[in-house]
Parts: structure tokens; sequence; C-alpha cells
């Protein structure tokens, strides 16, 4: 009985230096290939026996947990991923001659399945042993003097790494493979803000961007997700997540607008988080919401032509209702005039401004011309009530119908003169010419419209 106690006695510690040997193992293999790398030519013997023994240290429980066994196996990974990278390089010599050209076609050529795997221990050891993370850190920062030898190279693969991934990431873009691209944007952002203790907004940018590009609806959620959670946010994220909620089949109408929510609480101010929720609105037929939400904004900012373009096409639309599934013209609204004059006065204070964009400038030009033309067909086609009234009716007609035609003309116009070439502006001022009896403008823009390509 004492021998079998004395025997199961001396088994735990045994094990517990097996684990450690294993790590000890790995060390010395990874030292060996190093060496042989160091002489330009890595022998992947050393490689494979040190993945072999990092690997049986990671599946045990003295030593799997601990953060300089996931340093290791980050090393091997990296080596590995490192050693096919310098394959590829060699094979594309002979065929491709800039250096850039054939990095990239390298990086976008190499597989990267130990690259992701040198990623994850990274990743790892920052949630198993912080300690140990902000220790590599603090020598990042600080300088590498105070850190071990094997710190120091892990350290160097971990900066490295960031280096390569925004390589990689670059890569994958230019070859418009925008899923990896996305993820590799990333994995850039995420080790550059985990080593320097700084956010890395342009690539965690250019993660949400290249996911747009890839029209993935899950990355595209993810990664502007995490932005915002990150508090490192501008609008774009939010307009990415709510086009991406439209975008799902079905679509998930609740999950946008609560995402359309929070960003213009976050971006009060933002013309196109703005817009965006004025175009629900609008498409749910919440006229009167969209003109409250226009009416903030313009007192918060009173000088911005398009909220008055807005505004204007908002009373416009209602003044001139059309029925969505034909495009039919619907009967008049009994406030009819009080809409058109409202229409009228935003677009005339739009105009007013003077913006420098000439798009603005142009639509608000455009519609009001396109305001008065269309009021001026509304009298001509006026009928009147009883037979009795017809004659004066008539008579108003023309005289109203003619005057709101020759007001559509100058703007009219002058839209023409921001864009020279734009038929529906041309059409419309040759028919407004005929109706005003103005022959020789009518045949001049007749032949312009023949002569457009």
């Amino acid at each position: 009985m004492k021998r079998i106690t004395l025997i199961s006695l001396a088994l735990i510690p045994f094990i517990g230096f097996s684990q450690k040997a294993k790590v000890q193992t790995a060390w010395r293999a990874l030292n060996d290939y190093e060496a042989t790398e160091k002489d330009g030519k890595p022998d992947l013997v050393y490689l494979n026996k040190a993945k072999d023994a990092i690997d049986a240290a990671l599946v045990h429980e003295d030593t799997k947990n601990q953060g300089k066994t996931h340093a290791y196996k980050a090393r091997v990974s990296y080596a590995f991923y490192h050693y096919y990278l310098n394959q590829e390089l060699k094979k594309l010599e002979p065929t491709v001659a800039d250096k850039n050209e054939r990095a990239m076609l390298a990086y976008g050529n190499t597989p990267l399945v130990d690259f992701e795997s040198a990623n994850q221990e990274i990743e790892k050891i920052k949630d198993l042993d912080p300690k140990f993370m902000e220790t590599i850190m603090e020598g990042l920062t600080k300088g590498t003097s105070m850190l071990s030898e094997d710190d120091v190279k892990f350290a160097l693969v971990a900066q490295q790494m960031k280096m390569e991934s925004a390589n990689i990431a670059q890569g994958k873009y230019k070859a418009k493979k925008y899923d990896e691209a996305a993820d590799y944007f990333y994995k850039t952002g995420f080790l550059n803000t985990m080593l320097y203790k700084a956010k890395d907004t342009a690539n965690f940018y250019n993660a949400c961007i290249s996911a747009g590009k890839a029209k993935n609806t899950a990355k595209i959620l993810e990664y502007n997700k995490k932005m915002i959670d990150g508090k490192i946010s501008s609008p774009y994220n939010y307009e990415a997540m709510y086009n991406a909620h439209l975008n799902k089949t079905p679509p998930d109408t609740n999950a946008a607008m609560e995402i359309l929510r929070k960003g213009r609480v976050a971006f009060p101010n933002d013309l196109s988080l703005m817009n965006k929720e004025t175009d629900y609105f609008l498409a749910k037929n919440k006229s009167q919401e969209a003109l409250n939400n226009l009416k903030a904004s313009i007192e918060k900012d009173p000088k911005n032509p398009i909220f008055y373009l807005i505004t204007g096409q908002i009373y416009d639309g209602m003044a001139n209702p059309k029925d969505k599934a034909t495009g039919k013209e619907l009967p008049k609204p009994a406030n009819y005039q009080e809409l058109i004059t409202n229409a009228e006065t935003n677009y005339l204070k739009g105009i007013e401004l003077n913006s420098p964009n000439k798009d603005y400038q142009y639509n608000l030009i455009f519609n009001l011309g396109a305001l008065y033309n269309n009021h001026g067909g509304y009298y001509q086609n006026r009928q009147p009530a009883t037979i009795t009234e017809a004659a004066k009716i008539q008579k108003e007609n023309d005289i109203k119908s003619q005057e709101y035609f020759k007001k559509a003309i100058p703007y009219l116009e002058k839209a023409l003169t921001i864009k020279p070439e734009d038929r529906p502006t041309m059409v419309a001022l040759r028919k407004l010419y005929m109706f005003t009896k103005e022959d020789v403008k009518a045949k001049d823009m007749n032949d312009k419209i023949k002569n457009l390509k």
C-alpha cells in the first residue's frame, strides 16, 4: 500500500514538470529556427518541433492559461506565416519587377491561417493574462530594455503583425476582396489600439467602408457597432447601420429607426441623418413629423439652404399630391393655396442664401420655377363650378396662368445656366415660351434640344 501511495504522489509533480518541459522544448526549437532564418536558410524541422511542443502545452491545465504559453504560440504561428510569405515573394521575383506590387501580390496570395492563429493568440493573452500584456505594451511605449529577451521577441512580433495586418488589408482592398479587407483593417485597428492604447479610428473606419463595399450586412452591422460602442463613431456609422437594416430580407424597419434615432441624438445637426429621418417620415406619409423635424433643424442652422429646399419640397408635394401606384395627380387639398405659398417662401429663402453648392442652388431655383409652372397649369386647367361663372373663371384663369408661367421662366432659365444641357429644363422652357407666345425663344430652344447628344 505504501509503494502504491509513493507512486501516486510522485505522478503529480512529474506531469507538471513534463508540461513545463514542453514549453522549454518549444522555446529551444523556436530559437533554433530563428537562428536558421537569420542565416537565410530557415529550417522548418525546428519550427514544426516548436509547434508540436507548444500545442501540447496549450491543452494542459498547468500551462494553457499562461500568457507566455500563448506568446510562444503566437510567435510560432507568425513564423510559419512569414516563411510562406517569403516563399511567395521569391516565387514572384522573376515575373514582377516592381517591389511594391510584388509585395501586394504576395500578401494577397499567401494563406492567412497562420496569421489568423497568431492574431487569435494575442487576443487570448489580453483576456487570460492582462498583466503580461500590460508589461509588453509598457515596453513598447517606454523602451524594450525593461523586457526579457523572449518578451522583446514577442513584442516585436506583435508590432510586425500590426504592419503585416495593414499590408494585408490594403492588398485585399486593392484586389477588391472587400470581405477580407474589412477583417484585416479591423485587426489592424485592434492591434494598434491594444498595443498603444490609442483608438485607431482610421483603420476601424476602413473596415466599415470595406464591409460596405462587400455588401456584407453582418459585417457592416458588426464593425460600425464596434465604432459606436467604442465612442469613436461618426454619422457615417449610424447611416451605414440604418441602411444595412433596411437592406435585410425582409427589411428590419424597427432596428433601422432605432439606430437612426440614436444617430440623431448623437449628431443632431448632421444633414445626412436628418435627411434619412425625413425620408422615413415622408415614406410613411408623416409630412407633419418631417416638417417639425426640419423646423427644428432650421432653428439650429438658419443658413443651411438644404433645410429650406426639403421643406419647400414637402409643401410642394402636399399641394400637388399624386397616386403612388400610378403617378396620376390627385385632387388638390383644401389648403392648396396656403401650401403653395409655404413652398414658395421656403424656396425663396433658400435661394437668397446664395449657396456656393451648385447642386443646392440648382435644385432650389429649378423647383421654384417648376412650382410656378405647375401653379400656372393649375389655373390653366381649373374648371368653373357652374356654367354661369364660366366666362369669369376663364378670364381669371388666363390671367393667372400667364402670370405664373412668366414667373417660372426666369428661374428655369437661371437653372439652365447652371446645368446647360439639362433636357427636362429645356423642354419645360420650350413649352413655357410657347404658352407665353415667345415664338423666337421657343424655336431656339427647340433647336437646342434637337442638338443634344
